[in-house]
């Protein structure tokens, strides 16, 4: 997906929020025999299956999906390595530097390295229960359009997925994610190319059933696969609208007409597993497409929306909890991401509250600190990303673009990734009423960086007074910083604090009334000393320690030319106390640790 261009969603979909919502032209659709009850479930049990509005594992047991998105992998969007376009666009790029074959073996490297059965049992490890797998057609078909019935890549990938997903108890759902053609018309999304679509050209349409019936004749009887997820966001203006991604659109119907193509196919092959449909205007967009709630016979369908950047509210998902009741089908919430810790625990709240399972999107990508994994920098690759960002840069070599490309695929490797603890337990131990928990152990005497607060949610063990991205727009401002963890406390690198007493980051953007919460995991009672390492340009900065919720102690930080210092301010008795809480009563200054010494 392209985070860029969602930034119209939020908009179309308070507009589609309103309309469904008051709309009387829908009325409950009934089945093939004039019913509006399921048929019996029986036959699915051992696959993840539909039941009115809410979706069952193998035992008939109703199941909250909480799963991961592997989007980069199969389908590189250029934002998740820090540039831009489509993949296609990026490969043209990379060739023009380093040559086609160096670029071929770059990509087959990473389609063979950026997931592996560490990945696998890591997602499960940390609690989460599916995967999403974004699929490329072009992995799937020969240059001629033709399928390979044995030995393409994209089944063997998937074989081997499939294969660790089942021994580590994980649902795989399948999603379509580039389309023969291109399923809309943003290209980073489906890496289509110019003057096609799928829309326009029937031949990419009989490729796309092709995809699907041949997918589901080979998985028919695969427990563990999840469902189908048949198009990712379809964004196309069928109607003439002005709107370019659909949202404006009434009928959609090319797209019921290929929809009910797919599901025909699929169900002459496979009765098993759950069919699951996203609308048009990037999965928002139903109207047109309510036939679809009871055209397979098995009614075994989901619908899906990806909604970003919004309020976790009632409010927010009003439309598709009312077409949800209109239809009675479940809902999947088949991509969430890219915003601050705890915007994904309220996510995940609400997700529970309503009984709609959910999947981060993604699992992997470089440099940024709101997914569980992030890739970290390579020099090599920034001086490749800035000329593509504008040619006045300088030109990489192709040796450098090939020792760029080298380390992005060793960069890809667990081992070599920063695994963001902090985003898996807001997603998904803190949504399940897990308490604070350490960030690190702390001892007294010792040295407690601010930086290392205790794991909890919002306004439990931190406050910061901007914390969230409900803008509508794909912007990072919760963390000004951009460091270290995910939350709202502003963090930076220290590269002007030349200390070894640092851990290499500090916070700044202070403003009054932000405080963070430690836990003292060992304390020798005492007498300490208090020393404070900070920087400021103000007179006054202000800072209350307290323990185990009481005052005991306060701080008044001198000007020191925004020159780092480590200054001793007072001593303070430390007994039998687990709680240490840092209180910033003034801002304007940036604070490293607070150490207490003998």
């Amino acid at each position: 997906m392209m985070k860029l261009s969602k930034w119209v969603l939020f908009f179309c979909f308070l507009v589609l929020s309103t309309a469904m919502a008051c709309s009387d032209e829908t009325e409950k659709p009934k089945d093939n025999n004039g019913e509006e009850d399921d048929p019996p479930t029986s036959e699915l049990q051992g696959f993840l299956h539909a039941k009115s509005k809410l979706i069952f594992d193998g035992n008939d047991e109703e199941i909250h999906l909480r799963g991961v998105g592997l989007g980069g992998w199969m389908v590189l969007e250029g934002y998740m390595l820090g540039t831009h376009g489509a993949q296609h666009k990026i490969r043209e790029y990379l060739e023009s530097l380093a040559g086609k074959a160096a670029v071929d073996k770059f990509f087959e490297d990473w389609l063979d390295n950026f997931v592996k059965e560490a990945d696998i049992k890591l997602i499960a490890d940390w609690g989460y229960n599916s995967i999403r797998l974004p699929m490329h057609y072009e992995l799937f078909f020969d240059e001629n359009g033709q399928w390979i019935e044995e030995g393409s890549k994209g089944l063997m990938m998937t074989d081997e997925l499939l294969e660790w997903c089942a021994k580590h108890k994980l649902y795989l759902i399948l999603d379509l994610h580039a389309a023969p053609g291109g399923q809309g018309n943003i290209q980073d999304i489906s890496d289509r190319r110019d003057g096609e679509s799928l829309w326009e050209d029937v031949k990419y349409q009989d490729m796309t059933v092709v995809f699907w019936r041949k997918i589901a004749e080979r998985y028919a009887e695969e427990k563990w696969i999840g469902g189908y997820d048949l198009l990712n966001e379809p964004n196309y203006d069928f109607e003439n609208t002005g709107h370019d991604k659909g949202c404006t659109n009434r009928h959609n119907t090319p797209m019921l007409k290929l929809y009910e193509r797919i599901i025909d196919a699929i169900r002459e092959v496979d009765p098993n597993h759950l069919i699951i449909i996203e609308g048009n205007c990037m999965g928002s967009n139903y109207r047109g497409l309510e036939s679809l709630a009871t055209y397979d016979p098995k009614r075994n369908l989901a619908f899906s929306f990806h909604h970003y950047w919004i309020p976790n509210d009632q409010a927010g998902i009003q439309s598709m909890l009312n077409l949800r009741n209109t239809l009675n089908v479940p809902l999947w919430r088949g991509e969430i991401g890219e915003n601050s810790n705890a915007w994904f625990t309220d996510m995940a709240k609400l997700m529970l509250d309503h009984r709609i399972g959910w999947a981060n999107w993604p699992w992997k990508k470089i440099n940024t600190l709101d997914g569980p994994i992030i890739m970290e920098p390579i020099p090599e690759w920034n001086k490749v990303r800035a000329y593509r960002s504008n040619s006045s840069n300088p030109r990489p070599t192709a040796f450098e673009t090939r020792v760029a490309m080298e380390k992005l695929i060793v960069g890809l490797d667990l081992s070599n990734c920063r695994l963001m603890h902090d985003v898996s337990y807001a997603y998904i131990n803190s949504p399940m009423g897990e308490g604070p928990r350490p960030f690190k152990q702390h001892t007294v005497p010792g040295r407690i960086h601010f930086t290392d607060y205790d794991y909890g949610q919002y306004m439990e063990t931190w406050y910061d007074t901007d914390y969230q991205n409900i803008s509508g727009q794909s912007t990072n401002h919760w963390n000004i910083g951009g460091m270290y963890r995910n939350d709202g406390i502003d963090i930076w690198t220290a590269h002007s604090d030349n200390s070894p007493e640092s851990n290499g980051y500090f916070i700044g953007a202070i403003e009054e009334g932000e405080w963070m919460k430690y836990t003292m995991t060992t304390v020798i009672p005492d007498t300490y000393r208090v020393l404070v390492r900070f920087r400021s340009n103000i007179e006054t900065g202000k800072i209350a320690l307290y323990l185990d919720g009481v005052k005991v102690h306060n701080i008044v930080l001198p000007n020191t030319g925004n020159a780092w210092t480590t200054v001793e301010f007072g001593s303070l008795n430390i007994s039998n106390q687990k709680e240490l809480k840092v209180l910033f009563e003034s801002g304007g200054f940036d604070v490293a640790f607070v150490e207490f010494k003998k």
